[in-house]
């Protein structure tokens, strides 16, 4: 039996594994449970066997070629982002093309929700990353900032010292910000800072009937010598991996016990089903191909990869189309 670390998020989808009601086939797992940001972090020094990481990310390390991780086809974070632009009220932002000429900040202009969002203004609504004056600080007082400006050809992004993103929102000194994170200066009781979807689900599900997109957020990444040293690592750890997803939506299922804090979630869960169908959240490479093979390219077109990365050529060779789940007995 082999000894592995991880470290990722407490989802649904990964606390079986985590808890040990679903084990990793000749493993012996130690879970660390981590925001995703401090597991990315942690990451850098390759820390765990098994982390959570952002895709946008990984990307970015095959630039300097043979990261310390090998990318496994398991996506244990999605999500849609049209909910993640919010414009100061006052400064006559109604839709998306009014973000041309405009100032945007974001905490990080490389992560990979930014990517989703800027595609979708590009492809969808005509507006272009070099028609913007970026601006990157930290979405609140007293969050660490970046060392400098992210540098990307053609795009002009600032940095300012001693600012922070929701505060110059809300005093209308930027006039947007895109990004996973939901800015301090929205929401009840303040009205200088609003969605520019206010309905973001309609948005985001006419985006997914039009695409067929789930944008994946974070992959999970085997260590590059631990890969090398056992082949059969990689399938084992999917499989695994594959068996908390399909518990977890089991768990969403049970009716007699709701799997989340919230009276309609199953109801919910099968509005999702009726326009995603019941495999919504998939893993592995054939069920994300098209879904894959976009992100690499609005990575490659907004200047954040220095080549046209393909899923095949990056992704370890899985196999999902087994039904095998090993479970521990309670």
């Amino acid at each position: 039996m082999l000894t592995l670390t991880l470290a990722c998020a407490a989802y649904d989808r990964t606390r079986p594994l985590i808890d040990g009601r679903v084990a990793i086939e000749g493993v012996v797992l130690q879970a660390t449970t981590l925001h995703p940001e401090a597991a990315f972090a942690r990451a850098k020094a390759a820390e765990f066997d098994l982390t959570e990481l952002s895709l946008s990310g990984y990307l970015r390390s095959l630039e300097a070629g043979n990261p310390p991780y090998v990318a496994l086809p398991v996506f244990p974070s999605r999500a849609f982002r049209h909910g993640g632009i919010y414009v100061h009220a006052g400064k006559g932002i109604r839709s998306p093309s009014d973000l041309r000429g405009r100032i945007i900040g974001t905490p990080d202009y490389k992560t990979t929700a930014n990517v989703w969002i800027r595609a979708f203004l590009a492809h969808d609504h005509g507006v272009q990353p070099h028609e913007i004056q970026w601006v990157e600080a930290p979405m609140e007082a007293g969050e660490p900032g970046p060392a400098a400006a992210t540098a990307v050809p053609g795009v002009s992004i600032l940095a300012p010292p001693d600012q922070d993103l929701a505060g110059m929102l809300a005093r209308g000194e930027i006039d947007a910000v895109i990004g996973a994170k939901v800015p301090s200066s929205f929401g009840a009781g303040q009205d200088a800072v609003v969605r520019l979807f206010p309905d973001h689900q309609r948005v985001e599900q006419a985006y997914y009937r039009r695409t067929g997109f789930f944008p994946i957020m974070h992959l999970l990444g085997l260590r590059r010598e631990l890969h090398e040293r056992h082949p059969w690592l990689a399938q084992a750890v999917c499989h695994g991996f594959e068996a908390a997803r399909r518990m977890a939506l089991q768990d969403i299922r049970d009716v007699c016990q709701l799997a989340a804090t919230l009276p309609w979630v199953t109801a919910e869960y099968q509005r999702t089903v009726d326009l995603m169908g019941e495999d919504y959240w998939p893993y592995g490479l054939d069920a994300n191909q098209e879904v894959l093979q976009a992100f690499a390219l609005y990575h490659f077109q907004q200047g954040l990869s220095g080549r046209l990365h393909a899923p095949r050529d990056w992704l370890a060779p899985t196999d999902f189309s087994s039904n095998r789940i090993t479970t521990r007995s309670a």
